[in-house]
């Protein structure tokens, strides 16, 4: 029987939470960096791409994303909200209401980590903060001290290569969709 392990989001990242950059959105352009904001994630994850911005920063470069970031939402009615940046949308800089989490490949299957901040016991984890009425902040020392069950390496492979076929299933029709709508 397999061994399921207790770890922290900090055991399985390379370093610890970072804050994104404080700036304000700029219109779109091309020629800037896109910003990604709480309101550019949709609760299953995905980018919103109806609304993009750009942030027009000289230092917007140490706030880019890189293969096997996850971003959470850290306040407000989006809190625990989660961005897995796989490299594919292209430069994203990271907004100042997110936390960035480089995962280590070496330690866990990145994209198990998305999959992971859409189940329950994630769900559950995040709604422990709520306060009454409204849900609470979660900072990058408490994201970095949420703990995550997982089983062996190869056993994440397998659910990640399992539920990677459908995500892209999922994409292939949403293009489907999307160019029947705008045909």
């Amino acid at each position: 029987m397999e061994k399921i392990v207790t770890y922290t989001l900090e055991e399985l990242s390379i370093g610890k939470g970072s804050y994104g950059i404080a700036a304000s959105a700029v219109p779109y352009s091309s020629f800037k960096h896109t910003y990604l904001r709480i309101t550019d994630i949709n609760d299953d994850g995905s980018l919103n791409k109806n609304s993009l911005m750009s942030v027009d920063e000289d230092n917007a470069d140490n706030y880019l994303l890189k293969p096997n970031d996850i971003v959470f939402a850290r306040t407000g009615n989006s809190t625990g909200r989660s961005y897995f940046y796989d490299g594919s949308v292209g430069e994203l800089v990271y907004a100042g209401f997110l936390i960035k989490f480089s995962l280590d490949e070496k330690k866990v299957n990145p994209r198990l980590l998305k999959y992971y901040t859409h189940s329950q016991p994630y769900y559950d984890w995040v709604k422990s903060f709520d306060t009454g009425g409204t849900r609470g902040n979660i900072n990058a020392k408490t994201y970095g001290c949420m703990p995550i069950l997982l089983p062996p390496r190869n056993t994440q492979d397998k659910i990640v290569d399992i539920l990677k076929t459908l995500d892209d299933k999922i994409e292939l029709n949403r293009r489907i969709n999307d160019n029947l709508i705008f045909n």
